[in-house]
């Protein structure tokens, strides 16, 4: 399988290293920055492109992993360099699937996805949208075989992306929120800023890796950690009085609102 990414920032070259061991692919990639680029070749053992044309050619799968605002000054290079066997794959945020497929005007298959940025430490979460129906079996699962090594894969049509940006693409930034509050909370009270960081952050660690390995319902877990009239349930209690829950749900549902204003799909 040959893979061509235009584009090798932060994103697109974590993909291309998540694949740099796996057998059945050949990567290239195009940037900007060529000194970038001859870095990450270097690193990575993948093939520089002087061009689209070239990467194209080369290309089963052409990635577009540029910012929204790039993806316009590639349309009139890319669009003549593709063909009926080519599949584009977008992981440029923003981007609508209606976008992808009046840019290329039907001259080839689109996939629309979203990793977010734990992708980048290979424990992501990515949607992956299979709308378009020119896509192929072989296509699809090529796809998912493609980001399933940046983490969890979940196909999603897109009408449910404003959802997956709000709950997942932003949900990083929740949670660094939340332990960043936490440390500060403990540098407050006498923890040194080290200790506090290291604590905290061992953790969310902990909890998560919790979460995902039992078979009891979250709240289940919860309701282990609570003793009668101690520490904890003092702490949760003031939580609901102060309608932490619902606040939580009302940012989730300003950020879905943002998404579905933006077109959808940027988690920044």
């Amino acid at each position: 399988m040959n893979v061509g990414f235009i584009g090798t920032g932060n994103m697109g070259a974590a993909i291309i290293k998540t694949l740099q061991s796996v057998d059945g692919f050949t990567v290239f990639g195009l940037n900007q920055t060529r000194s970038k680029l001859e870095t990450l070749a270097r690193e990575t053992g993948l093939t520089p492109c002087d061009d689209i044309r070239e990467l194209t050619d080369k290309s089963d799968f052409v990635v577009l992993a540029v910012k929204p605002q790039q993806a316009q000054a590639v349309w009139p290079d890319l669009v003549p360099a593709l063909t009926r066997e080519k599949c584009l794959v977008s992981i440029a945020a923003g981007l609508t699937q209606k976008d992808l497929m009046r840019g290329v005007g039907g001259i080839c298959p689109v996939v629309r996805t979203m990793p977010n940025s734990p992708a980048l430490i290979g424990e992501g979460v990515t949607a992956v949208c299979f709308d378009d129906p020119a896509l192929t079996d072989r296509q699809k699962q090529a796809v998912q075989a493609m980001f399933q090594y940046s983490g969890d894969v979940h196909v999603l049509p897109e009408q449910l992306f404003d959802v997956f940006t709000a709950v997942i693409g932003s949900g990083p930034a929740f949670i660094f929120y939340l332990i960043e509050t936490m440390i500060e909370s403990g540098v407050e009270l006498g923890l040194e800023r080290e200790s506090s960081s290291r604590m905290v952050k061992k953790m969310f660690r902990g909890a998560s890796l919790m979460a995902e390995q039992s078979t009891l319902h979250i709240s289940l877990l919860r309701e282990m950690s609570v003793a009668p009239r101690g520490t904890t349930i003092a702490a949760l209690a003031h939580f609901d009085h102060a309608a932490v829950r619902g606040n939580i749900m009302d940012a989730i549902r300003v950020a879905f609102n943002r998404s579905v204003e933006m077109g959808g799909g940027s988690a920044s």
